[in-house]
């Protein structure tokens, strides 16, 4: 009769195989952490003293092998009582795909300097396609280490499945496996705990970071639409000495028997009390119905720094392409690279402390145009089922017979701008398969790819085309391009070179110097940028329309490529409004967010012009504020790609996650200590979240009382 082992032996055998696995896999992503330190970190070119931050990851490595290792631990033991090759093979698949999976996300983070998240779920393959086409990361040498890597993975498996661990060592393995199944919160860094984004991101094991975002998408797409209209814990009660107007009040149609209040008779009837407010205060929302509707009252702040003027001005935004304060504009920390643009300022009206909404482009046309909520993937993503809505493209169009244009030199659906742009009526897109034969892409890439056409010929296209329009009123928007991946710009030496000479011009220490040196192309692209909006403002200031014309220059957020110092320092942008109707050029250091220009140039034409513009309006923005010393008002949500909404600003506190932090007047951020006020923030946050899915689920934005407004 054949010998049969007790069953806690054989379980006893199967959990040391388990454990050996589990050590193995544990050892294949420190190799992948290794290969980061000893390849990747100096081709990307990590900032000194990055290898240490690596070497101290190694432990986020180790709790991502045992969290994997606890999932897998009751599923192997049962195979592995039955058939133990089966269980091996199934450990190894899921072993090679886990170090596959990092080396993928680490390849994409040492080109992006952004970790990959959930945002994967916000763009399309032919946009993902397009995006990984521009990083060279489809090249063979690429997909080498990730082959190589998958052919490591499974010679170790087969060739070390099982060796002896000794009594302690299993032990250890086992409390580790059970504290990184079980523990929560511990798999990524606590940001608190680093001096910058980027050297808490090189620490991170990119798989745990993705994980946790998705994780994230996940729960605030399925997150709650119940809300407080008017929390009392949502009330920003700082300052409020800003300059006061009041508007009258507009009638608001609602579902019949309801109002802002409760039941009415005549729902025609129905409308809200109306006070004067500061760019300061809260709104008074006034309908659940549409949670974002709200008395218009922006002070028009802007108008004692014009000259008079009959004549209706037009209005031209130039978005550019990753413009962060890091390296534009007086004490940007990396130095200024936008010589031109720096002498403008002084010019213009120039906000030091503006915030983009997002971290990538998605959000600028809406949030800057419409000062609207985001959606669960951005607002525009939302396609055929985006809301109807307020605009200062759709406002102008139908009060006071504006056109809009829109010139990019890309592709216009890109992050469905087209789409967006659309809904505002008859706007002329002009993309990239509009320009003739005079103009010339960008140039390509040693796998042939192109973005598209550059900054300069974007604004000499925009210029041509005016000259056969330049009496009608308009409101323009141009996107630009050149800095971007792969950052290859025309006459690239020539940039290069000024590179050099702008760092010396600059006076920046050898140290800064040798840092900057590392992003050489990316500064050369600000360089051919600046030296682009030059041009457009020489050629420009020859037409008569230049004399009447407001122009809105600011970036769509901070580029990546270029490390990100903070939290906070990827949204921080330059805001410059430039006009030769200015009386003189004034620099505020109050903070704005992308939010507030709409409703701030509102104000502005509707006195200027008399518009009958509507007194409700569901702007998220409050308007610019021109208190030329350090404050912040407002409270406003942030979005750093399209799948995670964890930011939130509020006075001059910032909450990233779970971790508070205060902001300084130079916008740097420490953490604070603070479980009230990061408990009060967390709910004012978790609000604005399930209104933000209430309205954009719906078509929940404005009543149907205002699509008058927007249709003509």
């Amino acid at each position: 009769m054949e010998y049969t082992p007790p069953l806690h032996y054989l379980v006893r055998q199967s959990f040391k195989r388990f454990i050996s696995y589990s050590l193995l896999l544990a050892c294949l992503l420190i190799l992948v952490r290794f290969y980061e330190i000893l390849f990747i970190s100096q081709r990307a070119g990590y900032p000194a003293g990055s290898t240490l931050e690596l070497l101290y990851g190694i432990r986020f490595d180790l709790l991502l092998a045992f969290r994997v290792s606890g999932y897998l631990l009751i599923p192997f033991l049962f195979l592995d009582h039955y058939r133990v090759e089966w269980a091996r093979k199934i450990f190894t698949a899921a072993a090679v795909l886990v170090v596959i999976g990092e080396v993928v996300l680490l390849r994409y983070f040492s080109t992006t300097r952004i970790p990959l998240g959930a945002d994967i779920f916000g763009y399309s393959f032919s946009e993902m396609r397009q995006t990984v086409g521009a990083s060279g990361e489809v090249r063979f040498s690429a997909l080498l280490p990730i082959l190589l890597f998958c052919l490591i993975g499974v010679f170790v498996y087969r060739r070390w499945p099982y060796f002896k661990v000794s009594t302690l060592g299993i032990f250890l393995a086992t409390f580790l496996m059970l504290y990184a199944t079980f523990s929560s919160n511990n798999l990524n860094p606590d940001p608190a705990d680093y001096k910058t984004e980027f050297s808490m991101n090189i620490a991170a094991n990119k798989l745990n970071l993705f994980g946790g975002s998705l994780f994230n998408y996940y729960r605030q797409k399925n997150g709650t639409s119940k809300f407080e209209l008017n929390s009392s814990s949502a009330q920003n009660d700082l300052a409020s000495d800003a300059v006061r107007s009041s508007a009258p009040e507009e009638k608001l149609l609602l579902p019949a028997g309801k109002n802002a209040n409760g039941p009415v008779s005549d729902p025609s009837a129905a409308s809200p009390a109306v006070s004067t407010v500061s760019p300061g205060n809260p709104f008074n929302y006034v309908s659940s119905d549409y949670p974002f509707l709200h008395a218009e009252t922006t002070p028009d702040l802007l108008a004692p720094f014009f000259k008079p003027d009959a004549q209706a001005p037009n209005v031209v935004f130039i978005i550019v392409e990753s413009l962060g304060r890091a390296y534009s504009g007086k004490d940007a920390y990396l130095g200024s690279f936008t010589p031109f643009l720096d002498s403008l300022m002084t010019k213009s009206l120039y906000w030091e402390n503006c915030l983009s909404t997002s971290g990538r482009t998605f959000s600028v046309i809406p949030s800057l145009t419409a000062s609207l909520p985001f959606g669960e993937k951005g607002f525009a993503d939302l396609g055929d089922k985006m809301p109807d809505h307020l605009s200062l493209i759709s406002l102008l169009r139908n009060s006071a017979n504006y056109s809009s244009s829109f010139y990019y030199g890309g592709d216009p659906k890109f992050d469905d701008m087209e789409l967006f742009l659309k809904h505002q009526g008859e706007v002329k897109i002009v993309g990239i398969r509009d320009f003739g034969p005079d103009y010339k892409q960008l140039p390509a890439d040693q796998n042939g790819y192109s973005w598209g056409f550059g900054d300069r010929d974007i604004f000499r296209k925009y210029l041509s085309d005016l000259k056969a329009n330049e009496k009608e009123r308009r409101v323009d928007l141009m996107l630009t391009l050149a800095m971007h991946n792969p950052f290859m710009v025309p006459d690239q030496t020539h940039y290069n070179e000024l590179v050099e000479k702008r760092m010396s011009t600059d006076k920046l220490s050898e140290e800064a110097k040798k840092y900057n040196r590392q992003y050489l192309p990316q500064f050369a692209s600000i360089l051919y940028f600046d030296d682009a909006l030059r041009y457009f403002f020489q050629e420009f200031s020859k037409m008569k329309s230049f004399e009447h014309t407001i122009f809105v220059i600011t970036g769509d957020h901070r580029m990546p490529e270029i490390p990100i110092s903070t939290q906070l320092d990827r949204f921080h942008v330059p805001l410059v409004i430039y006009s030769p109707m200015l009386k003189q050029g004034v620099k505020f250091s109050s903070m704005v967010t992308h939010y507030d220009v709409t409703p701030s140039l509102l104000a502005l034409f509707k006195n200027r012009l008399n518009l009958t513009l509507p007194t409700l309006t569901s702007w998220i923005g409050h308007g610019l504020d021109t208190q030329i010393s350090f404050r912040n008002l407002n409270s406003y949500p942030l979005k750093r790609n399209t799948g995670e909404l964890t930011d939130y600003l509020s006075g001059t506190h910032f909450l990233s996650g779970t971790t508070l932090y205060k902001i300084s007047p130079d916008l740097n951020i420490e953490p604070e200590n603070n479980p009230e006020l990061n408990d009060q923030l967390q709910k004012q946050f978790s609000n604005y979240k399930a209104k933000n899915n209430f309205a954009t689920r719906g078509n929940q934005v404005i009543p149907d009382s205002l699509k008058k407004y927007i249709r003509k």
